[in-house]
């Protein structure tokens, strides 16, 4: 049986993007929690961020990794659940909500470096066997939508 989604071609791009998304997270994390890890697989560029900048806001954080603000406030309550970080007020603007890696977080993001090496020679192998780099197709992906979003191109068609 033909998946729905495929059936219909290009029109759902970004529905088998996400899914393949999804597919790669979701086997990461299967790793993450055997290697005893506790960052959450969608949170492990963010944990990065937090200990490479030691205190840092959470719109810098939205900024930076360009994801939603409300994401990144969310991610920030569990990062702080799960005892990765402390959440402060800025003394300077006491609205900013600023975060700080604790011990746990500097551990997790030191096995999560080492453990990210290994993951990026994997996806090399892996981007041979399909003979693409999807890295590079993402990258020229996102330079022509930001050249000519869709609105545009899709008015041609019109």
């Amino acid at each position: 049986m033909v998946d729905f989604i495929e059936r219909h071609g290009n029109a759902f791009l970004a529905h088998r993007l996400r899914r393949s998304s999804d597919r790669i997270v979701d086997q990461i994390g299967v790793i993450l929690l055997k290697l005893g890890l506790d960052v959450p697989p969608r949170g492990a560029s963010m944990l990065l961020l937090i200990d490479e900048q030691q205190q840092i806001g959470v719109v810098e954080i939205s900024r930076r990794l360009r994801l939603s603000h409300p994401l990144i406030v969310r991610m920030a309550r569990e990062f702080q659940e799960r005892g990765l970080v402390e959440i402060n007020a800025d003394p300077s603007d006491g609205r900013r909500r600023v975060l700080t890696p604790t011990a746990k977080a500097r551990h997790e993001a030191a096995a999560l470096r080492t453990f990210n090496a290994n993951v990026s020679a994997m996806f090399d192998d892996l981007f041979t066997d399909i003979g693409a780099s999807l890295i590079s197709i993402l990258d020229r992906l996102d330079a022509e939508l930001d050249a000519s979003p869709i609105p545009k191109r899709l008015a041609a068609f019109n």
